[in-house]
C-alpha cells in the first residue's frame, strides 16, 4: 500500500474538469464512491477546489458541494456512455461530443482557472486530461490526469488496429503530458496500456480505491435485510452488487438460478444495483420462471450497502473485462466468500481456493456448481470470507488514506515545478 506523509503542505488553489453531470453513478450516495472521494478529498486537507462540468436544465451556475465549488457550463450533450445504438451511431455520438467538449471547456476553463488563479489543474476522465493539459499550459501550472480505469478490453484493443484507432478517447488521456497520472488499478490493466502507449511509468501512480473499513469493523448487520426484502429467514443469498450495465454480465448470473433452484429450494439471488440492463434483466428472470427467486433491491446507499454484505453467504460477479471492482473489494472485506471470473488482472486480487473461487470462461457452465458446493460447505466459506478480508485489509487503503494520496500528488506536482520536491 502506497504511504502517506504528514509533512506541511502550502494551501493550493485546484481546478478540475470533469465531463459527467454528477459524481455517483446510481444517484447521490450510491454506485462507485471513487468519483465523489477524489474531489472531496483536496477540501479535506485544506485546498480550495473548484470543478468545471457540463449543466443540467435548471442547475445552478454554481453551487458548493461538500466544500468543492462547483461551475457548470450548459449543454445539450450528456457525456455519458449511453448504450443501446447501433455500434456506427455510438462511434459518431462519441466524435461529436468529443470535438464539442473541447470547443465549450477549453475556453471556459482557461478563463476560471484565471479567474480562482489556479495553481494545478486535474483532468477527470478520458475527455478531462487533454482538456486539463491545455488550460494548465495556457496559465504555466502542473496539469494531473485522473482516470478511473480503461473502459475498454484490452487485448481485443491491442490485437486489432481498427478498435485501437477507435478507442482515441482512452489512448489520448493516457499519453496527454502530464506532471502526474493518477489510474485506478481496477484489474483493466491500464498499466499495460500505458507501457505499450510509451507512458513515462515514473509518473504513473496506478491505484486500487480505497474502502470504508470501519462500517465493516462488526460481522453483524445493523439491518434486517432478510425482512426488508422479503426473503425467509434461513435461505442462502447469493448476492450480486453493480451497476446494471451490459459489460457486467448480470445476466449470466441470473442465467445460474434456475439451476441453483433445481438443486436447492432455499436460494435467492439479490441484485443490488441500477442502470439500464434492469428491465431486460427483470424479463430474463420471468422467460427462465425465477423471477421469485431474483430479488432487485434498487440503488443502496453506501453506508446501508454493508449490512447487504454481511447478510449474503456468496458474492458473485462474472463481468468479462475486470472483476476488480469496489464492490469485490466491499464483499472481501466484509468476510464474504467470492467467486469471480479471472478476466483482466483479477487473479491478481483472487487466488483460487485461498481467498476465493476464481472461474475461467471454460468454467462458466459449471459455475452453478461451484456455487452450490460452497452453499453446502459452511466451514469452507468461513475460511474463504475470512482469508479474503485478510488480504484486502493488507492490500486496501481505508477511504481517509486513499484521499490523502490523492492530495498528496497535487501537492507533490506544485513543489516540484517550484523546485522544491517535498519527497
Amino acid at each position: 500500500m502506497p504511504q502517506t506523509t504528514t509533512q506541511e503542505h502550502q494551501r493550493l488553489t485546484i481546478l478540475a474538469v470533469y465531463s459527467w453531470r454528477e459524481f455517483w453513478s446510481m444517484g447521490e450516495g450510491s454506485g462507485a464512491p471513487s468519483f465523489f472521494l477524489s474531489i472531496t478529498s483536496f477540501p479535506k486537507r485544506g485546498h480550495e477546489m473548484h470543478v468545471l462540468m457540463p449543466g443540467f436544465p435548471g442547475c445552478p451556475r454554481e453551487e458548493d458541494y461538500h466544500g468543492v465549488t462547483l461551475h457548470r457550463f450548459p449543454s445539450a450533450i450528456n457525456f455519458m456512455p449511453e448504450p443501446g445504438s447501433s455500434r456506427l451511431l455510438q462511434h459518431i455520438k462519441r466524435l461529436l461530443s468529443y470535438v464539442y467538449w473541447f470547443i465549450r471547456v477549453v475556453p471556459a476553463g482557461k478563463a476560471l482557472a484565471a479567474e480562482i488563479g489556479a495553481d494545478v489543474v486535474i483532468g477527470m476522465g478520458e475527455l478531462g486530461a487533454p482538456a486539463a493539459f491545455r488550460i494548465a499550459r495556457a496559465r504555466g501550472v502542473p496539469n494531473i490526469t485522473r482516470l478511473f480505469g480503461i473502459g475498454m478490453f484490452l487485448d481485443e484493443v491491442l490485437a486489432n488496429r481498427l478498435k485501437f484507432m477507435l478507442s482515441y478517447r482512452e489512448t489520448r488521456a493516457l499519453t496527454t503530458p502530464a506532471d502526474y497520472i493518477i489510474l485506478c488499478d481496477d484489474g483493466s490493466q491500464g498499466d499495460r496500456l500505458a507501457r505499450h502507449l510509451g507512458v513515462d511509468m515514473d509518473r504513473l501512480l496506478h491505484w486500487m480505491n480505497g474502502v470504508d473499513k470501519p462500517l465493516y469493523e462488526s460481522p453483524e448487520p445493523s439491518r434486517d435485510i432478510r425482512g426488508a426484502l422479503g426473503i425467509p429467514e434461513g435461505n442462502r443469498i447469493v448476492l450480486s452488487v453493480s451497476r446494471l450495465y451490459f459489460e457486467k454480465h448480470v445476466d449470466r448470473i441470473v442465467r445460474l438460478v434456475p439451476a441453483l433452484a433445481a438443486a436447492r429450494d432455499d436460494v435467492t439471488l439479490v441484485i443490488v444495483g441500477s442502470g439500464d440492463e434492469r428491465e431486460p434483466l427483470e424479463k430474463l428472470a420471468d422467460s427462465l420462471g425465477v423471477r421469485d427467486r431474483v430479488v432487485f433491491a434498487g440503488s443502496v446507499g453506501r453506508e446501508e450497502l454493508p449490512d447487504y454484505y454481511k447478510t449474503a453467504d456468496v458474492f458473485v460477479a462474472l463481468s468479462d473485462r475486470t472483476n476488480v471492482s469496489n464492490s469485490l473489494h466491499e464483499a472481501m472485506i466484509a468476510g464474504l466468500p467470492v467467486v469471480v471470473l479471472n478476466t483482466g488482472s483479477t487473479a491478481d486480487v483472487i487466488q483460487n481456493d485461498e481467498n476465493g473461487v476464481l472461474l475461467t470462461p471454460a468454467d462458466l457452465p459449471r459455475a452453478h456448481e461451484v456455487i452450490l458446493e460452497l452453499l453446502a460447505d459452511e466451514e469452507r466459506r468461513r475460511s474463504l470470507g475470512e482469508r479474503a478480508r485478510a488480504s484486502a485489509d493488507r492490500r486496501l487503503p481505508t477511504f481517509e488514506e486513499r484521499q490523502v494520496m490523492e492530495a498528496e500528488v497535487a501537492e507533490r506536482a506544485v513543489a516540484e515545478r517550484a523546485g522544491s520536491d517535498p519527497r
